[in-house]
Order: structure tokens, then sequence, then C-alpha cells
């Protein structure tokens, strides 16, 4: 993962990481339905049908073609970018800096974030993922949208498609973090009693054992004493729950991905991702 907060144009951003000369996609002589993926210093990527090989798959600069228009519609600028399973799969990420302020007191303010996913092999499709980051501890969170994740199959149309999206969808994703926004308020002005914290960590954490009860505690005691929470809203809750879930949850590492790039994936486009739309429900509900 690489700082391109600096690049104007996703061809820097390719640049930046490694990816800005073609991939090769060559036969394997043992296995002559197969395809081997290479990048542009002839590193092996990943090995694919061939039949994805002639109709899915895409050049880097065609994956994120639409990257520029998306970032300038949002008024975003770029932010991070790189790769997760050996090179496998690539994101890219765009942020709008301070455009949440909750409480200045305890500086608690966020970013609106876009995480921007791919794959060469197949394994994610092409995935839009709407973000904020609460910057006081560093959380991130999926937007309160029940199509916070917007998904399009490997094709050769692929390309097309996203663009297209950009060019309808740029008013309504600006309208999510809009909508976003004036939850966060409702929750930082919903008042939250320490029992009915509980009863909300003890429906989203479940489980018997001696672990699930330490997880409980440990979210707990982030709702109430966690970086910016005072254990009295349903907005102190909700940062409890994302601050385990960034800093207090173990990832471990797995074949051919770090620790760290787990704990990414999971939070932009796994269970961690999935489990905040249920977190959002829960606790407007309280409102």
């Amino acid at each position: 993962m690489k700082n391109v907060s600096d690049c104007e144009t996703v061809n820097e951003v390719l640049e930046t990481i490694g990816a800005g000369e073609d991939y090769v996609v060559r036969g394997i002589p043992q296995f002559p339905t197969y395809r081997g993926i290479f990048d542009g210093n002839d590193n092996p990527v990943a090995i694919v049908n061939k039949s994805y090989a002639k109709n899915s798959f895409m050049q880097p600069r065609e994956v994120f073609n639409y990257v520029d228009d998306l970032r300038e519609g949002l008024g975003m600028t770029f932010d991070k970018a790189g790769f997760t399973k050996g090179g496998r799969r690539m994101f890219v990420s765009l942020r709008k800096q301070n455009a949440i302020v909750v409480d200045p007191k305890v500086g608690d303010t966020m970013d609106e974030v876009l995480y921007l996913w791919s794959s060469f092999d197949g394994s994610v499709q092409h995935v839009i993922n709407k973000m904020i980051e609460r910057l006081v501890c560093s959380n991130g969170m999926v937007t309160m949208d029940t199509q916070a994740s917007t998904k399009i199959k490997h094709s050769r149309m692929a390309g097309d498609k996203l663009q297209s999206f950009v060019d309808d969808n740029v008013e309504n994703i600006k309208s999510t973090y809009s909508d976003t926004k004036e939850i966060i308020y409702s929750l930082a002005e919903t008042s939250v009693s320490h029992s009915d914290a509980k009863e909300v960590i003890n429906r989203i954490f479940k489980g018997e054992s001696k672990r699930g009860e330490n997880i409980r505690d440990e979210v707990f005691n982030r709702f109430a004493k966690g970086m910016g929470n005072r254990g009295e809203t349903a907005w102190d809750l909700l940062n409890g729950i994302t601050e385990y879930q960034n800093h207090g949850k173990t990832f471990r590492s797995t074949d051919g991905s770090s620790s760290s790039e787990n704990r990414l994936t999971s939070l932009t486009l796994g269970t961690d991702a999935n489990l905040m739309n249920r977190v959002w429900n829960e606790l407007v509900a309280l409102n």
C-alpha cells in the first residue's frame, strides 16, 4: 500500500504503485487450458482459465479508467493504492478531508472515503465501496446505505459499465454521504444508557465462550472510554464498535496475505464491512 495523495491522475497512481505498464497474458505449456498473467516487470500475478483470459481480463489502465472522472465529480483527492493477494487484487482509494464535523471539542471529524477494488483473476468483482473514516482514532466504516457497495462483474464490457455508473451516479454518491451525515448528527444527539448499550453489544457480538465475553467487555469499554467517546450517546456506541473492529480485533496472516492486508480487506470488502449495515440499523432504532 502506498500513499498516492500527491498524484493528480489515475495514470500517475498506477505508475507510482508499479502498474503503469501493460500486463501480459500468455500460455502455460504444461496446462493448455490455462493462461498466466504477468505484470509489466514480468512478475507472475495469477493463473486463470483460457475463457477468463480472453473475455474478462482487463489492463490496470482499463480497470481504473473511470476513476479520474469520479474523483473530479466528487471533489476528492487520491489517497492510497496498492495490491493484495500477491498482486491478484488491486485497489485505489479517494478521500475528501474534513467532510463531517460532529464534535470539534474532541476532534471528532470525518473524511469521506471511496475504496475502488478489482482483481486480475476474478476473485473479486469491480467494487466501489463508500465509507467514512473517523479521524480521532482512524476508524473506518461503511456508510449508512444498503447500496453502499457497488459491484460490477468482470467482462469486456466492465469498463463501459463502470464509466456509465460514474456518469449516472455521482449525485447519488453525494446524496449517500449527505444522508449519512444527517444520521450521524442524529446519533450524536441520541442518549444511550449503559444497560441499553450492553443489550446492543450482546445482540451484535454473540457467543457463550470466554472469548465472546471478552470481546463484549472490550467493545463496551471502548464505548465508555474510547478515543473521543464518553459512553453517553448512540454515536459513542457506534464508535466503540468500529474502534474495536479497526484496532481491537486481531487479524492473522493467511496464505498469500499479510495480517494488514486481511484487515484492509475485511474492513472494506468482507465481514467487518457487512457487519456495519447491521450496526447502523441497530443504532438508528435507538433514536
